[in-house]
């Protein structure tokens, strides 16, 4: 039985996935989502592994007369890393959540496969783009893109804690101008309160729900999806 012997390159290339991947993964564990450091390292680590065995292999049965075609492990790579990525994505109230993520484990499985045939420069160009993407064109393109939507967000609030001020506040400090559209009473068995109706000029943001949900008082935030444009 013949046994490999790890090359220098290859230790390198097995580092810059880890390192890579890795980034990634910390930023995406940074924006408080699943899939972190380590599923993206298992990830990268993964198709590493597969991709130079495929070559690995193909080097070893050429000898012997074998027909081998290497190419299907590392295709097979591209299409199976997406049931990882689906486990990722949430559909919830016509929002779709964790495509960022998904797409990310994508990028990584493609950072091991380019480290393992030695494309280095190239898994480092595909990193910095990672980066400027969700860190830069992303943000600035919901800041230009945002004000072209209207959105209405349905606000149920406990009486007597100041949450409906709290939270228009929280709406202020996220750069929309707030303005409440209609109101309702609701009784419940252990509180009483109302439910508004808020209109902004521009699109919500996952990150600011969730910081309205966390406002004392808040009892529920939903979007008006008709009232969307």
């Amino acid at each position: 039985m013949n046994i490999v012997i790890p090359q220098a390159s290859q230790f390198v290339s097995l580092a810059l996935t880890m390192v890579l991947c890795g980034c990634i993964g910390l930023e995406r564990e940074y924006h408080g989502k699943n899939a972190g450091i380590r599923t993206n390292i298992l990830v990268g680590l993964g198709s590493w592994l597969f991709s130079l065995s495929s070559v690995l292999g193909y080097e070893a049965v050429r000898a012997s007369g074998m027909n081998w075609d290497g190419s299907r492990i590392a295709a097979q790579i591209v299409s199976g890393i997406g049931f990882i990525g689906a486990g990722v994505i949430f559909y919830n109230k016509s929002r779709v959540r964790g495509l960022t993520t998904a797409a990310g484990i994508w990028v990584s499985a493609a950072i091991g496969m380019g480290a393992a045939f030695n494309l280095q420069i190239l898994v480092l160009l595909v990193t910095f783009c990672y980066f400027l993407t969700v860190l830069l064109v992303a943000p600035l393109a919901y800041r230009a893109l945002r004000r072209f939507h209207v959105s209405v967000l349905q606000i149920a609030y406990e009486n007597g804690k100041g949450s409906l001020r709290n939270a228009l506040l929280q709406l202020s400090a996220a750069g929309f101008d707030a303005q409440v559209m209609s109101s309702r009473q609701i009784e419940r068995n252990s509180w009483s309160g109302a439910v508004v109706g808020v209109k902004v000029n521009g699109s919500i943001s996952p990150e600011t729900m969730d910081a309205i949900m966390q406002i004392d008082g808040i009892r529920g935030i939903s979007i008006d999806d008709e009232a969307e444009t």
